[in-house]
């Protein structure tokens, strides 16, 4: 029987990565635990306000389709159909959105948001800026800048390799 310590060097003597895949999967690698830590944080701030990242994020959605039809809507968030009707179940049993029957096709539903959700904005608003000045400290605006740039190309190739087209930011 092989330990694992030698199973996982003969692995690792197998993938052989050079320096340049080294940095590359490193980035892509930091990319993925920022975007979970980035979550886990929001997560905790929102929380007194009953909100999850899931709903935040498929009111962000709605705010930018508003109006598109339930199954639009599922496709855009790529989920499907049926966890998308769940969220949006939830979303609108606390008020803040409604599925309204298309005036053409009585099978279709419309999702537009609802006045209740205001608090929803209000809480991300005031929410953000301490979110901001945690996870950004230590980082110039220059720096932030070229940040931003390096992740809209790295989004705009994923997307292209996705075959998803690209979809407006909510700021």
């Amino acid at each position: 029987m092989t330990d694992r310590s030698s199973t996982n060097s003969n692995f690792a003597a197998r993938l052989n990565p050079n320096a340049e895949q080294l940095r590359h999967g490193d980035l892509l690698y930091t990319i993925h635990e920022l975007s979970r830590l980035i979550s886990t944080h929001f997560d905790k701030v929102m929380e007194p306000h009953n909100l999850t990242r899931a709903q935040w994020w498929a009111i962000m959605h709605i705010m930018l389709n508003e109006g598109q039809s339930q199954s639009d809507l599922a496709r855009v968030m790529q989920m499907g159909r049926s966890a998308a009707g769940k969220l949006l179940d939830r979303l609108e049993a606390k008020g803040w959105i409604e599925r309204r029957p298309d005036e053409g096709d009585q099978r279709l539903l419309r999702v537009f948001l609802l006045e209740g959700v205001a608090p929803v904005f209000d809480a991300i608003v005031s929410g953000g800026p301490p979110l901001f000045e945690t996870l950004l400290d230590g980082l110039s605006e220059e720096e932030e800048r070229a940040i931003l740039s390096g992740l809209g190309k790295i989004r705009a190739n994923a997307e292209r390799a996705a075959g998803v087209n690209g979809r407006a930011s909510w700021l």
